[in-house]
Protein backbone atom coordinates (compact mmCIF):
# COMPACT_ATOMS: atom_id res chain seq x y z
CA UNK A 1 0.00 0.00 0.00
CA UNK A 2 1.21 3.30 -0.71
CA UNK A 3 0.83 5.59 2.00
CA UNK A 4 2.97 8.49 0.85
CA UNK A 5 3.83 10.74 -2.79
CA UNK A 6 6.63 12.48 -4.24
CA UNK A 7 7.36 16.22 -4.29
CA UNK A 8 10.50 18.05 -6.09
CA UNK A 9 12.00 19.63 -3.28
CA UNK A 10 14.42 22.79 -3.19
CA UNK A 11 14.58 24.66 -6.73
CA UNK A 12 16.16 28.01 -5.64
CA UNK A 13 18.30 29.02 -3.28
CA UNK A 14 17.17 32.16 -1.57
CA UNK A 15 19.61 34.96 0.21
CA UNK A 16 17.58 37.18 2.58
CA UNK A 17 18.82 40.59 2.10
CA UNK A 18 18.39 43.96 4.89
CA UNK A 19 17.81 46.47 2.43
CA UNK A 20 16.98 45.40 -1.47
CA UNK A 21 15.15 42.45 -2.44
CA UNK A 22 16.15 38.88 -1.68
CA UNK A 23 18.80 37.03 -4.33
CA UNK A 24 17.39 33.87 -5.96
CA UNK A 25 19.99 31.91 -7.13
CA UNK A 26 20.24 28.04 -8.02
CA UNK A 27 21.13 25.85 -5.24
CA UNK A 28 24.84 24.62 -4.72
CA UNK A 29 24.59 21.41 -5.28
CA UNK A 30 22.84 19.34 -7.93
CA UNK A 31 22.18 17.10 -5.22
CA UNK A 32 19.87 20.04 -3.58
CA UNK A 33 17.37 19.49 -5.93
CA UNK A 34 15.69 16.31 -4.76
CA UNK A 35 12.35 14.02 -5.34
CA UNK A 36 11.70 13.12 -1.65
CA UNK A 37 8.27 11.19 -0.41
CA UNK A 38 6.25 12.95 2.26
CA UNK A 39 4.27 11.10 4.63
CA UNK A 40 0.10 11.40 3.58
CA UNK A 41 -0.60 13.71 6.68
CA UNK A 42 1.86 16.52 5.97
CA UNK A 43 0.82 16.24 2.16
CA UNK A 44 -2.89 17.35 2.74
CA UNK A 45 -1.76 19.95 5.24
CA UNK A 46 0.38 21.51 2.59
CA UNK A 47 -2.72 20.90 0.11
CA UNK A 48 -5.19 22.63 2.87
CA UNK A 49 -3.00 25.57 2.98
CA UNK A 50 -2.52 25.98 -0.40
CA UNK A 51 -6.77 26.06 -0.80
CA UNK A 52 -6.73 28.62 1.74
CA UNK A 53 -3.99 30.45 -0.29
CA UNK A 54 -5.90 30.03 -3.51
CA UNK A 55 -8.81 32.51 -1.84
CA UNK A 56 -6.35 35.35 -1.74
CA UNK A 57 -6.70 38.21 -3.34
CA UNK A 58 -3.05 38.39 -5.10
CA UNK A 59 -3.22 34.77 -5.14
CA UNK A 60 -0.55 33.39 -8.13
CA UNK A 61 0.98 30.01 -9.05
CA UNK A 62 4.12 31.32 -8.18
CA UNK A 63 2.73 32.03 -4.51
CA UNK A 64 5.52 30.12 -1.67
CA UNK A 65 4.09 27.85 0.89
CA UNK A 66 5.36 30.26 3.08
CA UNK A 67 5.27 33.77 3.11
CA UNK A 68 2.55 34.06 -0.21
CA UNK A 69 4.24 36.37 -2.52
CA UNK A 70 7.23 36.48 -0.97
CA UNK A 71 9.45 34.37 1.21
CA UNK A 72 8.61 34.61 4.95
CA UNK A 73 11.55 36.17 6.83
CA UNK A 74 14.13 33.78 8.62
CA UNK A 75 13.38 35.78 11.44
CA UNK A 76 9.87 35.06 11.09
CA UNK A 77 10.20 31.45 11.36
CA UNK A 78 12.77 31.51 14.31
CA UNK A 79 10.31 34.16 16.26
CA UNK A 80 6.97 31.42 15.67
CA UNK A 81 9.31 28.47 16.66
CA UNK A 82 9.93 30.23 20.11
CA UNK A 83 6.17 31.27 20.50
CA UNK A 84 4.32 27.78 19.64
CA UNK A 85 6.93 25.98 21.34
CA UNK A 86 6.58 28.19 24.30
CA UNK A 87 3.08 28.12 24.32
CA UNK A 88 3.26 24.04 23.88
CA UNK A 89 5.44 24.01 27.15
CA UNK A 90 8.43 22.38 24.58
CA UNK A 91 12.10 22.94 24.60
CA UNK A 92 13.18 25.57 21.87
CA UNK A 93 15.31 24.42 19.06
CA UNK A 94 17.15 26.23 16.70
CA UNK A 95 14.80 25.52 12.85
CA UNK A 96 18.17 23.80 11.81
CA UNK A 97 17.60 21.10 14.58
CA UNK A 98 14.47 20.03 13.00
CA UNK A 99 16.88 18.20 10.54
CA UNK A 100 19.05 16.47 13.11
CA UNK A 101 15.92 15.30 14.92
CA UNK A 102 14.54 13.88 11.64
CA UNK A 103 17.79 11.99 10.82
CA UNK A 104 17.32 10.96 14.45
CA UNK A 105 13.93 9.58 13.54
CA UNK A 106 15.27 7.75 10.78
CA UNK A 107 18.48 6.09 12.15
CA UNK A 108 16.60 5.20 15.42
CA UNK A 109 14.19 3.46 13.33
CA UNK A 110 16.74 0.91 11.18
CA UNK A 111 16.63 3.67 7.93
CA UNK A 112 19.56 2.83 5.83
CA UNK A 113 22.79 5.76 5.75
CA UNK A 114 22.20 5.54 1.54
CA UNK A 115 18.71 6.78 2.13
CA UNK A 116 19.13 9.58 4.95
CA UNK A 117 22.04 11.15 2.82
CA UNK A 118 19.95 11.17 -0.09
CA UNK A 119 17.31 13.10 1.76
CA UNK A 120 19.63 15.43 2.63
CA UNK A 121 20.90 15.89 -0.14
CA UNK A 122 24.61 14.89 0.85
CA UNK A 123 26.36 13.90 -2.25
CA UNK A 124 28.57 11.25 -0.36
CA UNK A 125 27.11 9.18 2.84
CA UNK A 126 30.41 10.49 4.09
CA UNK A 127 28.96 13.79 4.82
CA UNK A 128 26.04 12.14 6.67
CA UNK A 129 28.22 9.91 8.63
CA UNK A 130 30.69 12.38 9.91
CA UNK A 131 27.79 14.17 11.07
CA UNK A 132 25.50 12.41 12.07
CA UNK A 133 27.49 9.02 13.01
CA UNK A 134 26.43 9.52 16.80
CA UNK A 135 22.50 8.53 16.57
CA UNK A 136 23.01 5.47 15.80
CA UNK A 137 23.72 4.19 18.72
CA UNK A 138 21.78 0.95 18.66
CA UNK A 139 23.93 -1.01 15.83
CA UNK A 140 26.90 -1.87 18.19
CA UNK A 141 24.10 -3.39 20.31
CA UNK A 142 22.66 -4.88 17.46
CA UNK A 143 25.89 -6.51 16.08
CA UNK A 144 27.47 -7.76 19.13
CA UNK A 145 23.52 -9.66 19.44
CA UNK A 146 23.81 -11.20 16.12
CA UNK A 147 27.49 -12.17 17.16
CA UNK A 148 26.19 -13.85 20.52
CA UNK A 149 23.79 -15.65 18.49
CA UNK A 150 26.33 -17.69 16.00
CA UNK A 151 29.23 -17.59 18.81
Amino acid sequence: MLITTAFVICCTSISQKLKGGDRETPPKNKSSIRTLQMPLKLIKILKEHKERQKRLVNFTDEYRICGGEKIIRETTVHYRNKLYATKSELKIIRIHDFRHSHVSLLANEGINIQEVARRLGHTRIEITWNTYSHVYPKEEEKAVSILNKII
